[in-house]
């Protein structure tokens, strides 16, 4: 079976789902290894830490490949505001995003 990473929101997880990425708190700390599965005392858990989206595994089998990469490519796009959310937005942290930016659309291609 062949998995790939999927963002979903919290409302939507449900239990036995596998997390793809380390969940991390607001300060960055690791809530939940990679590889987790979850489960509904997780799930509850997680709401009070302020996180609105999960990394989960799903089954590329769900949608056709060039769906699951357009999905993913565009949520590690989307992922750059939630990392850099709480960063002063100043020339150096503008350089960084960009430079991460064009690499993760190079590496999606």
């Amino acid at each position: 079976m062949n998995k790939k990473p999927h963002f979903i929101p919290v409302s939507k997880a449900t239990a036995g789902m596998i997390l793809s990425e380390n969940l991390l708190d607001k300060l960055g700390h690791v809530l939940l290894p990679a590889g987790t599965a979850l489960t509904e005392a997780t799930i509850k858990a997680i709401a009070h830490h302020e996180i609105h989206h999960l990394a989960v595994l799903t089954d590329v089998n769900e949608m056709t490949e060039d769906a699951a990469d357009s999905t993913f490519q565009q949520t590690k796009i989307a992922r750059l505001d939630l990392i850099f959310r709480h960063t002063p937005y100043d020339e150096p942290t503008s350089l960084l995003k960009s430079y991460v930016e064009k690499y993760r659309r190079s590496t999606s291609s």
